[in-house]
């Protein structure tokens, strides 16, 4: 169901949650800066689930086009103005993510992640309100995923990023994968022919497919060590779902 507010027709609403205690001068400061003038910063601080927050934001916003932020993201100074101008031409938008946290395993997520922009890995963070859908909270952790699969109408995706300093750490990374893989099963049960849930394309298609093997063969050092994160993660999803019996 979308949003049933009325909206302000060229106002974007940035919706942030965020939790007490987090720094978000920077989140503010780049929005701000953005090139784009009309723009409304919705920030969210209930103390509950990120899913609900969002929902809350969502039913506060006013303008007509939606954007979708966590607290440790930061956009281009051009983004917002390039979202608002290819929302003549589509009704959903994917952004590139830069991850821009310090050391050796940030630089090799960061490799990771330019592989999935647009793909069903990815989740569309700007949307026009009339087709807004408000987020499950039942799924903790694949809620981006489970909101991105209902949002309807046609897609595209910027030149511009959004720069993300989730300062984690390898220890909290694989922490925060194991919390995630509990909503796993009941995300399959929702969307069980969904592509992410196909091993031998999230494992190894999304990096071979549309010629990107041949960046990813380019550095087989960032390969092998990619191949290895996965690895792990596969065995924390198998340990937390039992996922043979999905």
């Amino acid at each position: 169901m979308g949003n049933p507010r009325r909206f302000t027709k060229n106002l974007v609403s940035v919706i942030c949650p965020t939790r007490k205690g987090e720094d978000i001068k920077e989140l503010i400061k780049s929005v701000k800066n953005s090139l784009y003038p009309h723009i409304e910063i919705v920030v969210i601080d209930e103390g509950m689930e990120r899913a609900i927050q969002r929902n809350f934001g969502m039913a506060k916003a006013n303008g007509e086009f939606i954007m979708i932020l966590d607290s440790d993201q930061y956009p281009h100074p051009m983004l917002i103005s390039e979202c608002r101008s290819l929302m003549y031409s589509y009704d959903a938008l994917y952004i590139p993510e830069v991850i821009i946290t310090k050391g050796l395993f940030a630089y090799i997520r960061n490799w990771e992640r330019s592989f999935y922009n647009s793909t069903p890995i990815d989740v569309v963070r700007f949307i026009r309100n009339d087709k807004l859908q408000w987020f499950d909270p039942l799924q903790k952790g694949t809620e981006d995923s489970d909101w991105d699969r209902r949002i309807v109408g046609k897609r595209g995706i910027t030149s511009y990023p959004l720069f993300h300093n989730d300062r984690v750490s390898m220890v909290s990374y694989f922490r925060k994968k194991a919390y995630y893989a509990k909503s796993m099963v009941r995300y399959a049960q929702k969307h069980k022919d969904d592509k992410v849930l196909d091993w031998k394309w999230r494992c190894f298609g999304v990096f071979l497919e549309q010629g990107k093997w041949k960046r990813f063969i380019r550095r087989p050092d960032l390969a092998l060590a990619v191949l290895f994160i996965i690895f792990i993660r596969g065995l924390i999803y198998l340990n937390e779902t039992e996922w043979g019996g999905v």
